[in-house]
């Protein structure tokens, strides 16, 4: 079968502060702002073996029609069939999603449970925090503009090592 094959993955991001261990200079201490929001926004992403990337963000938790949608957008977004490799998220395996799988030109890879580090996404993911980490965001608008910046900069891991 001559196919795209499509790793997706999903995260969360909040407007809150998210540490991460830093060096400072002795004797100081750093201050981080509060604001108290709770402003949040959730991600699907998508890269291919040829290193394309497909990235949306919805101000609501993802779900199977969340799914289902993005799905079909990279059905038509390609030509030929697509193998789509996803996680066990619940959204994943609402019959919404795995019904798609009747279509001709597209399969479905479930990996294993709580093994991330067999999705290349999660790379993605772990750019996004390292960027995102130890910075106050205003306002959920901010972050949003933070996140887009940040993924259009970040590199696209290869396919090859995770399978």
């Amino acid at each position: 079968m001559d196919a795209t094959v499509v790793c997706i993955d999903q995260p969360k991001k909040s407007v809150q502060v998210e540490p991460r261990a830093a060096w400072f200079s002795r004797g100081t201490r750093p201050t981080v702002e509060l604001s108290g929001q709770r402003d949040w926004t959730c991600l699907l992403g998508a890269i291919t073996e040829d290193g394309d990337r497909f990235f949306s963000r919805f101000e609501e938790y993802v779900t199977a029609k969340h799914a289902k949608h993005f799905i079909l957008a990279l059905c038509n977004e390609f030509e030929d069939n697509l193998i789509v490799v996803l996680d066990g998220a619940p959204y994943f395996q609402a019959s919404a999603v795995t019904d798609l799988a009747a279509r001709d030109d597209l399969a479905f890879v479930t990996l294993p449970a709580y093994s991330p580090e067999l999705n290349p996404v999660e790379e993605c993911w772990r750019q996004l925090q390292s960027t995102l980490s130890n910075r106050f965001f205003d306002s959920l608008s901010e972050l949003t503009t933070a996140i887009d910046t940040a993924l259009d900069q970040h590199s696209i891991p290869k396919m090859s090592g995770y399978f």
